[in-house]
Order: C-alpha cells, then structure tokens, then sequence
C-alpha cells in the first residue's frame, strides 16, 4: 500500500534510548491523534563490544524489553507500528548491524546515522552541533563514513546527513564539496535523505551568514532537491508530544524551498521510499 510523507514517521526513540522520554505505547496513541498510518521505532543501536557513547543509547540488554513492546503494537488496527534502529556507522559494528539486528532478531529496518567525532582541541569525542570548526580533514571524515554507511546496504535511509554542517558553520568550497558527495552517494545507491525536524526544535546558532538552526541546512536541501535524490521527512521525536512535529515544521521548510516529499511502499513485512514525482 502506498502511503504519503504526511502519514509516516520513521525515527523515533522513546524512554529506552537513555535520553528520551515516553513509552512505546504512548508514543504510538500520540502518533495515532497526529493521524499518522505508520510509526517506526528506531532507538540508537547498543554496542555490545564497546563503551562508545554508552548512556546516549538503548543498553543491549534491555533490547529483549524494547522489542516486546514494540511488537505489542504490531497487531494495532490503526496504525502500522514497525521495529528498527538508529545506527551510528561504525564499520567494525557492521556484523552487528547486520547478522544480529536485521538476522536474528528481526528487525523490519535500519537508518544509519553519525553524531559524534573527535574535538580537534581537547581530543574527545564530541556531538557534532557542539563543535565550533571542523577542518576539512574532519569534514572529508564524515563523508567518508556517512557514504560507506549508505553503500553498505544495509539501511532504509539516512538521517540528518547535513548534521556536519552544524560543526562547520560555513557554507564554503568545503561544504559544498562535502554535501554533493553525500547526496551523490544517496542518489547512487538509491536511499533517500532525511529532513531532520529535531534540528528544527533546536536553539539558532550563529552562522558567518547569519543565525541559523543546526540543521536541515537550507543550502543543502536546495542542492538535494535539484540533484533529484528521494527525500524524505521525520520528526526525530524523543518526546511522544513530537512525534508529529514533522508534519508542521519539516513541511514548512520544504514547501519554502520547493521540495516534494517521497512516498513509502508499505505492507506488513516491507517498506521500500518510492518517488511520488
């Protein structure tokens, strides 16, 4: 069955992500008072191996409890509910991702995503949004393991790939060659990219041009659009009150730059992004 943006969200995390709040099945009624017809599940991936940004991610032991409650809601008559994770790419976790997750526990899919690299000042691994430069080494970084992930195979989409650019604030040579290998990769690989609406809930920060949300990044998207990649749109919800904040903001931020949504392909056991123009 073929259902528009408006009626999905695909990125969700709940109380169980370690940073959010809400259960899955409140998240599920505010999702349905919104009038969405589908809602995935997607709590950042546990890493069982090692302390990577460990207490910002569903712990894997909780992952039995976490599925549950998730397939409590599959036989709801209202809306489809489906299971998947946020993963951060990690190429030494690919196995994980992809034997463990997608193979033996059955997960319906995966986004992939990256949110932290190393602050060149103090050495420490740091939320992208929260560094003030990115020298163009760090930037050639995160495209390079952005565009693995997309190439891998393995995820339905990828989330706020603009992310960097709230790290490097400028919309430079270095951006623009970083955002057209990203886009260029996703249209490549045929996986569509993600307006992030949390980024829309976040502070203004200043820009050389000005004050600006961390991201979606208006030049990027404007890029998006003529370069023809699918795009899509979800509300990053960490809240259920935001679990439909997509559907205002997000399309407002389309609708000024003149982006048409992609559509999902959606039956109880796939889901496949289908352009819609």
């Amino acid at each position: 069955m073929l259902y528009t943006q408006s009626q999905v969200n695909l990125h969700t995390h709940s109380f169980y992500c370690m940073h959010g709040s809400g259960t899955i099945s409140e998240f599920v009624q505010q999702a349905r008072a919104e009038g969405l017809k589908v809602l995935g599940f997607s709590e950042h991936a546990p890493l069982p191996d090692r302390e990577y940004q460990k207490g910002n991610r569903i712990d894997y032991v909780d992952l039995p409890l976490y599925e549950r409650d998730v397939l409590a809601q599959k036989d709801n008559p209202d809306i489809k509910v489906f299971l998947g994770a946020e993963c951060d790419w990690l190429p030494e976790e690919a196995g994980f991702y992809r034997n463990e997750l997608l193979g033996e526990r059955g997960y319906d899919y995966l986004c992939c995503s990256i949110h932290h690299m190393e602050d060149t000042v103090t050495g420490k691994e740091k939320f992208l949004q929260y560094l003030t430069c990115m020298p163009a080494s760090q930037i050639a970084e995160y495209v390079s393991l952005y565009t693995d992930a997309l190439r891998s195979g393995m995820f339905l989409f990828g989330c706020h790939p603009d992310l960097f650019l709230a790290g490097h604030r400028a919309w430079d040579a270095d951006a623009v060659f970083a955002s057209r290998d990203i886009i260029q990769c996703a249209l490549e690989c045929n996986v569509p990219l993600e307006i992030n609406d949390n980024g829309l809930r976040k502070k203004l920060i200043e820009t050389p041009s000005g004050m600006r949300h961390p991201y979606p990044v208006e030049e990027f998207w404007e890029m998006a659009c003529d370069m023809g990649v699918k795009i899509i749109s979800n509300s990053d919800a960490h809240r259920p009150q935001d679990v439909g904040s997509h559907l205002r903001n997000s399309f407002e931020f389309a609708r000024k730059l003149g982006i048409s949504f992609a559509g999902w392909e959606i039956d109880d056991n796939h889901i496949s992004c289908v352009s819609l123009h």
